[in-house]
């Protein structure tokens, strides 16, 4: 269970879920209380909840409309273009921390887990911080819910700072591959090639001129994708 000189004040409760109940954070994140989905619903329309992977959790409530603090969020402003799996484990596993053993260990988690991504920010070596302060502001203008938490966290630049993706590898798209090119065998063709291959004194053995004519429509083009001539 995270330590309470762990977790940044001022953050809000965290709203956890999952097939076994639900569960909310107490102010300081020390403890959890059990909720009813409905019980979970008014507290998360009262204030913006810390919570992980809100398409998930309000599927869960059977709220699709759920929003709050959601921490894959601020992972994604943090860490852009970084995977990570987008669960309580995942996260901690992400920022260095034991991933919790339970569902009501995950819920006290979550605040020490947002308490450590926004400690992150004072580090000197986080790699991202050029180009974080113009993504804020960018991000301020559109309502971002971690916006006022990050604004005090990450000071004006000097100077003009370059965009956030400027230093990722360039890469374009390409044009999809040509249709490959249609091979079409003339039957008499096919049993020329038939006869030179069984010799001239051979046998003629309506079989083999059958198959041979049957097996050479299978270059033919394919009349849709995944349909072979076969």
């Amino acid at each position: 269970m995270p330590s309470p000189s762990s977790i940044l004040p001022g953050l809000p409760p965290a709203l956890h879920a999952s097939h076994a109940g639900i569960w909310l954070t107490d102010g300081r994140g020390e403890q959890t209380v059990g909720l009813g989905r409905g019980q979970a619903l008014a507290r998360a329309a009262d204030t913006p909840l810390l919570l992980v992977n809100a398409p998930l959790l309000g599927s869960r409530l059977g709220y699709a409309d759920l929003s709050g603090l959601d921490l894959l969020e601020l992972f994604a402003f943090l860490f852009p273009a970084q995977f990570v799996i987008p669960t309580v484990a995942g996260l901690a596993r992400a920022m260095g921390l034991t991933p919790p053993a339970s569902d009501a260990e995950a819920a006290t988690l979550i605040p020490q887990i947002a308490s450590t991504m926004l400690g992150w920010i004072q580090r000197p070596d986080w790699a991202e911080r050029e180009g974080a302060w113009t993504s804020l502001n960018q991000l301020e203008r559109l309502r971002w819910s971690w916006a006022p938490l990050l604004r005090p966290l990450i000071a004006t630049p000097g100077t003009a700072e370059r965009w956030l993706f400027s230093r990722l590898p360039q890469w374009e798209e390409q044009a999809p591959r040509p249709a490959p090119r249609p091979v079409t065998l003339d039957e008499a063709e096919v049993l020329a090639r038939l006869r030179s291959l069984t010799g001239s004194g051979a046998e003629t053995r309506q079989g083999q001129r059958d198959f041979s004519t049957v097996a050479a429509g299978s270059f033919a083009p394919r009349p849709r994708e995944e349909a072979p001539n076969v």
